[in-house]
């Protein structure tokens, strides 16, 4: 499978200078290369599984420089916060918060954070600063570079780096390799990178910003909770968006049934429409009240973004384009349509939206999901093949037994199935074993023609457009005498043969070319009297026996437990 590499830099030697917490001087606001308060673009980096971060362990800890000023927006305002903000009433503090009341001063937030994430319930055993620090020189050690992989729940997580210095980063990348460590049950989370490098520019040191990440993580506060930690959780607040969007967004809501076929699809990115998609200076009022409501707060401003992109284009110039390009370029660019006090002003001015309500949306849209039978593994299995074609698909099983197949078609044709579970694929797939022993099983056709003869000319029919079309197949006058089959021209190696095309033949019966078949319930490979090749929804367990199709005995132990899956993806140069 192709893989996404990350390479970050390592931490620098010392660092420029200490993190203020009192009002910067004058001399340290001058200067002629800052930018725009929303206008700082993001440093988005994919990480894959497989990715490991070298950590240079030498200078890090209690630096508490982790700001590339340079990048840092200046305040819109100076600073007029309360002495007294922190005891005053929840509701006249979130409304400070709502107004920007701390917007304008980079020190007042690196006050305030700590001491409201601190206010935040949460599970009695909670790692801390402490635990941090212990945890960090484990892992990292004293003097040296270490190497570590990243934690699985990063898997295709965007994780922007807003601001920060190469330190930073590299102080960004090792909390989160020890948020891993620590909180093991954490399968995926798109929120938790982006939230951990804005709390990074406002924390003193690597510790603090892990104690705060950790406090959110473990909050037990009853309807109000802060990160979804599973993919099952994060599919069930985007099913929940969506019903939002329904009732709320009407207008918009048509607009993007009308672009699209599939509304889920759309609303299954509007967290990242959130981090990374707006710029730091929006990205960090949403954070503002985020700390203190929790996560009604994202729902109200994705709607909010949502009406304003509504109101931002027409109908008529969404056809024909891909609609979450456009909204993610909407949002990169929200400052050309509307201020960030504005935005806000929407988000909290839609009524009859409660926490209650969506808390009870959450649980209505779990219990359909898992009702459904999807899983986290299966989700990455579909999204790391799709796009690939073909694909070698490798099983070991518990018992060192090795197969696998080679399929050849790419796995979104599982598609068109709608919400049925239909085969696909071409006769170039075959299974095979390793070990004990290497064989390979193709298509029953291939090694028994006489179980098909070809069609004739007169009842064939018209081919689709997918495959041949797309790879730009031509037919030569033998393909058209039902008495030969044609062979491809070296000319034309794209060429799929017409002897391995369905079309060209009268099965016995279907069940001599099921080739694929991927659902939710799980994989199977090859069809027809049984199944060559079968996984469950977790990929965990499978079973192989006797099909039509291949024509091939059990692969190994008929019921085995899957140890490793892996997926090799080709795509053409």
């Amino acid at each position: 499978m192709l893989q996404v590499g990350l390479s970050l830099p390592r931490c620098p030697g010392g660092a420029a200078g200490a993190f203020p917490m009192a009002e910067p001087a004058a001399g340290e606001d001058a200067g002629t290369g800052r930018e725009a308060p929303g206008s700082c673009p993001v440093t988005i980096v994919v990480t894959s599984e497989a990715d490991t971060w070298d950590i240079d362990t030498s200078s890090c800890l209690g630096c508490g420089q982790f700001v590339d000023w340079d990048k840092m927006p200046e305040p819109q305002q100076p600073a007029q916060i309360p002495r007294d903000v922190l005891s005053r009433p929840p509701k006249e503090l979130k409304r400070l918060a709502r107004e920007g009341c701390w917007a304008g001063s980079h020190a007042g937030r690196a006050r305030l954070y700590p001491r409201l994430i601190q206010q935040v319930s949460c599970r009695l055993v909670t790692p801390d600063a402490l635990v941090y620090r212990d945890m960090a020189a484990r892992l990292f050690g004293t003097p040296s570079v270490s190497s570590h992989p990243l934690p699985e729940f990063l898997e295709g997580c965007p994780m922007p780096t807003y601001c920060l210095s190469p330190h930073g980063v590299t102080a960004l990348k090792k909390i989160l390799i020890c948020v891993g460590a620590l909180f093991p049950d954490i399968t995926h989370s798109p929120l938790l990178p982006a939230l951990a490098a804005l709390l990074l520019h406002y924390s003193e040191d690597e510790a603090q910003c892990f104690e705060s990440v950790s406090r959110l993580i473990a909050s037990n506060a009853p309807h109000a909770g802060y990160i979804d930690q599973s993919f099952l959780a994060h599919q069930a607040s985007c099913m929940t968006f969506g019903d939002l969007a329904n009732k709320h967004c009407p207008a918009a809501h048509k607009l993007i049934a009308g672009a699209t076929e599939n509304v889920l699809e759309v609303y299954s990115e509007w967290l990242s429409w959130l981090f990374p998609g707006l710029p730091f200076g929006y990205a960090v009022r949403v954070l503002d009240v985020f700390l203190l409501e929790g996560q009604k707060v994202l729902y109200r401003i994705a709607l909010a973004l949502l009406k304003q992109f509504r109101l931002s284009v027409t109908p008529a110039g969404l056809q024909g384009s891909d609609i979450k390009a456009e909204l993610q370029a909407f949002v990169r660019n929200i400052a050309e349509h509307v201020t960030v006090d504005k935005l806000l002003e929407r988000a909290f001015g839609i009524r009859l939206f409660s926490r209650k309500e969506i808390w009870l949306l959450q649980m209505a849209n779990r219990k359909a999901l898992m009702e459904s039978g999807i899983t986290v593994v299966q989700r990455r299995f579909y999204t790391c093949c799709e796009g690939y074609e073909p694909t070698v698909l490798l099983i070991k099983t518990t018992k060192g037994e090795v197969c696998g197949a080679f399929l050849s078609s790419d796995w979104s044709e599982r598609k068109k199935s709608g919400a049925t579970s239909g085969f696909f694929g071409t006769g170039e797939c075959f299974v095979f074993t390793v070990r004990p022993e290497a064989e390979r099983y193709e298509w029953v056709l291939i090694k028994k023609p006489e179980l098909a003869k070809a069609v004739p000319r007169s009842r064939q029919r018209s081919p689709s457009p997918a495959p041949e079309s797309r790879l730009g197949s031509s037919r030569d006058s033998r393909s058209s005498s039902p008495n030969h089959l044609a062979v491809p021209s070296p000319q034309r190696r794209d060429r799929l043969s017409p002897f391995l095309a369905i079309r060209h033949f009268l099965l016995p019966s279907k069940t001599a070319s099921m080739f694929m078949s991927g659902s939710r319930d799980g994989i199977v490979i090859g069809g027809g009297g049984g199944q060559a090749l079968s996984l469950d929804a977790s990929l965990l367990w499978g079973h192989t026996e006797h099909c039509e199709t291949f024509d091939n005995p059990p692969l190994c132990q008929e019921n085995f437990q899957v140890q490793l899956l892996e997926v090799w993806g080709f795509q053409s140069a």
